[in-house]
């Protein structure tokens, strides 16, 4: 693929053209949802001029078109792409992932120290910081916004503070507040991960009085510290947020960014090339060459944290037999999945951790691509499980693109006809979100096409939260979507996370990810650079370590 640096002829510009004169035919009058009165009330620029390319000329708006609207704002509660990402917007931690991802740095609090034993850990918080509802930050609404996920009978918690009980229930005992600007976490044991959790969204510091007001539709109406405040949220349409004049810290330079939904990746490209948007993500992989070569937009790309991947339901036969989840991955084609449904921008998986994360492990045993293999490790397992080669199972998938899944139904029936070629029959069930996450924790399928993108450049945020057999338990709040449960793997995830020293560290995750590679609970397919598409006025947009687009900083050239 030409780079975007590369100055190309006006041939083959025209060329590029043309293939967007030919999609916006094809998709007729789709282009209505993102309308003119939709731009002039996002910008409030009614009948103001408008450039060449189809854009209105102010700069104190900014219009993200994505593939999906948040399900809600309550950070501790929902953690889907769309809704972290607004919520990042709108609420801080005590402390945030540095741009590279290294290392955290100060954010509400300003310092910390930890007790020699590793289990305490003082933080000093930062002064003269208010909510968007004018109240103050201190150590009180610390502890509230701990308390609320830690104590089951806090009158303010919810039952689907999800991420809290699958990564903190265990580590964090009870917070104190030792002062109006200290508080204190005591932890049950050593955790070398906690720092950099420490900077994930559950664990955003929220206003307890906007809680207190709200209830569970806090949700609907979120209050935090951040750079931007929130406006409106009109649901199935667009989030509206502002700039928080009462920031703290350097001003948001934008005075509000929108976050629409449009559904449909072509539909977002054209609202991009027209100016009805400024930023599009899940740009369909065919189609970021267009952009790279169109002089009005520009790619902003990043190597990506994530894993897509098929989990096999390991509590139900005949998943439960290794030589049949062997069986698939030897059936699943995912070289030529990677050439032509990601058009190259990922790599082949080979493990749950992605190539560019410490500890990664090349390593590990392969199932290189072999119907023939497949077909006899199903014939050897036939008599041992209840294999019916009758029998239509079901492979569940996402209808709404991913980042590490840009077109999920393509990539799922790839995997359906290669699994047909070995003798065994899927249907095929393909669920919008929420609806799909909520029937796959559920164990409603045989087999499920998923990922997940790091929230913290950690291996703890792959291999305990997606293979630990503390998340497979069947529910709401189940990670582990194979269920794969060995007490082997756990229990090195446990020791790696009570060691600080990385050398211990990375040999434990790569006897968990050789014991994971046996069991082959999974199919790993890829890991997906991500690139987002925009404007080329847009400028400073980059994405962070964490796969999220932070806004702050982002402006758009008079």
């Amino acid at each position: 693929m030409p780079s975007p640096g590369v100055r190309h002829t006006v041939r083959t510009y025209a060329i590029a053209a043309v293939s967007l004169a030919a999609l916006a035919l094809g998709i007729g009058a789709a282009f209505t949802a993102c309308t003119q009165d939709d731009l002039r009330f996002f910008s409030g620029r009614s009948g103001s001029p408008t450039s060449s390319s189809g854009r209105d000329r102010g700069t104190d708006t900014l219009i993200v078109g994505r593939a999906a609207d948040v399900v809600g704002m309550d950070p501790a509660r929902f953690a889907e792409n769309e809704s972290v990402e607004v919520c990042e917007q709108v609420f801080e931690h005590l402390v945030r992932l540095r741009t590279d991802g290294q290392d955290v740095e100060p954010a509400l609090a300003t310092a910390w120290e930890i007790s020699r034993d590793g289990k305490a850990y003082t933080f000093h918080l930062r002064k003269d910081v208010l909510f968007h509802d004018g109240t103050r930050f201190d150590a009180e609404a610390v502890r509230f916004s701990f308390e609320r996920q830690l104590d089951k009978r806090h009158p303010f918690r919810m039952s689907d503070f999800t991420y809290w009980d699958n990564n903190f229930s265990t580590v964090v005992r009870a917070i104190e507040v030792i002062d109006p600007l200290t508080v204190r976490l005591y932890l049950y044991d050593r955790s070398a991960p906690l720092m950099a959790s420490l900077a994930m969204f559950p664990v955003s510091i929220v206003s307890p009085t906007a809680v207190k007001k709200w209830g569970a539709a806090f949700a609907e109406h979120p209050v935090g510290t951040g750079p931007f405040r929130f406006v409106e949220w009109q649901k199935g349409d667009r989030v509206l947020l502002a700039r928080w004049d009462g920031y703290w810290g350097g001003k948001a330079k934008l005075a509000s960014v929108v976050f629409k939904n449009i559904p449909d990746a072509r539909q977002r490209l054209v609202a991009l090339e027209g100016g009805a948007i400024d930023v599009a993500y899940g740009i369909l992989p065919e189609e970021l060459q267009f952009v790279a070569l169109h002089p009005e937009l520009k790619l902003v790309r990043s190597p990506g944290q994530n894993v897509a991947y098929v989990a096999m339901n390991t509590q139900k036969p005949p998943w439960t037999d290794a030589r049949v989840r062997r069986a698939v991955n030897h059936a699943v084609n995912k070289v030529p999945i990677v050439s032509l449904v990601y058009q190259g921008n990922a790599v082949p998986a080979s493990g749950p951790v992605p190539p560019t994360l410490w500890s990664y492990d090349p390593d590990v045993v392969q199932y290189p691509y072999d119907p023939d293999r497949a077909r006899a490790l199903l014939a050897e397992a036939a008599s041992a499980v209840q294999l019916d080669p009758e029998k239509r199972y079901k492979l569940y998938a996402p209808a709404t693109p991913r980042p590490y899944l840009p077109d999920p139904e393509r990539i799922a029936r790839a995997i359906q006809r290669n699994l047909e070629d070995v003798g065994l029959h899927f249907e095929l069930v393909l669920l919008p979100f929420p609806e799909f996450p909520t029937a796959v924790e559920h164990g409603d399928h045989d087999l499920c096409l998923i990922g997940w993108t790091a929230d913290i450049p950690d291996p703890d945020n792959f291999l305990y939260q997606l293979l630990s057999r503390d998340n497979a338990v069947v529910g709401e709040h189940a990670r582990n979507l194979a269920f794969y449960r060995n007490a082997n793997v756990s229990g090195l995830l446990q020791y790696a996370q009570g060691t600080s020293i990385r050398a211990e560290r990375e040999d434990y995750y790569r006897q968990a990810q050789e014991l994971i590679a046996v069991d082959a609970p999974w199919v790993p397919l890829a890991h997906a650079a991500l690139a987002v598409a925009t404007r080329i006025d847009v400028q400073d947009l980059a994405i962070h370590a964490s796969s999220l687009v932070y806004y702050q900083t982002v402006w758009i050239k008079p």
